[in-house]
């Protein structure tokens, strides 16, 4: 019997399906650069100037959660970073900082769910003391969602899960009602509240994809953002034209440098988002890009089309962009890469915290303390 080997097999297979791969890519590649111009011209992609001084002052947060075995479960340790910078002149320097951190054991599930409510907490903990300190920020960057995702909810039997999770909603709840109106755009002279997140590109795909002719199709995009009815007979034979690339190689075709995305609702792209209370009054978002070679990511902002303006917007992301820094594994606004590389050392610490753990199991040392405490309380 003729048999082949792995090696054999793949070649040959990759030859069969090159020429096919390689003309469905050009293809693709020829309708984003047809696509490309489209969406300039109706407002949906648009160019963002770059200033040539900046003066800003700014806060960046980055969390951080790591897991390790211990006594046949698991422990965690999570952490958050805030650092201050203050750009001058093009001149930057760091002005402040702070931290929060949580070390404890955790179960096996939904691990990844729990730590994210977790993050979310510390996030917004750095972000209330610093306005609780009064310390003047032009923009504050967060790299958790500013609101709970459904997908983010417990199942019912999860009793530690849903602790977290009303833990977080209150903390969230509790934080927008009571800095709401010290946040722009309710206070003009206010911090920016921005979320910065990684991908997530379905947003702006879907709305490429609508009938944007009707009511119903522009119902996600802030029309305040510069599209108007009458763009819409430069996008003919969008649908058509769209069929068949995929999100990620859409995305980076069609946005070049110092360019964003129409802003979209983000209420409209979810099913739920959490408190509900605080997500009524609505949820924004718009993809942005400072460079050919950058990543993109997409910014998340608090407020309704009538908050924001385009100029507001475009602000808000020139600022974003100007910040935008590159590292060898991840992209993210300069404050953040500094908060972000002070997270290095916590997995050093759950390796410590987790060997201080079973030498105290071992020796029983927690369980002598706990009681020597109430013998003395007995006496």
């Amino acid at each position: 019997m003729k048999t082949t080997n792995l090696a054999q097999s793949l070649a040959i297979d990759s030859q069969l399906r090159l020429p096919g791969s390689a003309g469905r890519l050009l293809k693709q590649i020829r309708d984003i650069e047809q696509v490309a111009p489209m969406f300039r011209d109706a407002g949906l992609i648009k160019a963002v100037q770059r200033p040539s001084i900046v003066n800003l002052a700014v806060s960046g947060v980055a969390s951080h959660s790591c897991i390790e075995r211990a006594l046949g479960g698991f422990i965690y340790a999570s952490a958050a970073v805030r650092t201050d910078l203050s750009i001058q002149d093009n001149k930057v320097s760091t002005s402040g900082s702070d931290s929060v951190s949580e070390l404890d054991d955790i179960d096996y599930e939904a691990q990844r769910k729990r730590l994210d409510l977790v993050e979310m907490r510390h996030s917004y903990a750095l972000v209330e003391r610093l306005l609780q300190q009064g310390v003047h920020s032009n923009l504050i960057l967060i790299d958790t969602p500013l609101f709970i995702a459904l997908d983010m909810a417990p199942l019912k039997r999860d009793t530690r899960h849903s602790v977290e999770y009303e833990k977080t909603r209150n903390a969230i709840t509790q934080f927008w009602q009571k800095y709401r109106q010290s946040l722009f755009p309710w206070n003009p002279d206010g911090p920016v509240l921005a979320s910065i997140l990684a991908e997530r590109f379905s947003a702006i795909v879907s709305i490429a994809r609508q009938d944007l002719r009707t009511n119903d199709g522009r119902k996600h995009i802030l029309t305040s953002d510069g599209f108007t009815p009458a763009s819409v007979a430069k996008l003919d034979g969008l649908q058509e034209r769209l069929v068949g690339i995929g999100d990620t190689r859409f995305i980076n075709g069609i946005l070049g440098n110092f360019t964003r995305t129409i802003a979209f609702r983000m209420t409209e792209n979810r099913s739920r988002l959490e408190p509900a209370s605080e997500v009524g009054q609505g949820v924004i978002g718009f993809h942005f890009r400072s460079a050919r070679s950058s990543y993109i990511k997409m910014a998340q902002l608090a407020g309704e089309e009538d908050d924001w303006s385009a100029s507001q917007l475009d602000t808000v992301a020139s600022r974003l962009m100007i910040l935008d820094m590159q590292s060898q594994k991840q992209a993210m606004p300069l404050p953040q890469l500094l908060s972000r590389q002070q997270l290095n050392i916590l997995e050093k610490f759950a390796v410590f915290y987790r060997q201080g753990l079973h030498e105290a199991v071992r020796t029983s040392e927690v369980e002598r303390t706990w009681l020597s405490n109430l013998d003395e309380g007995l006496s």
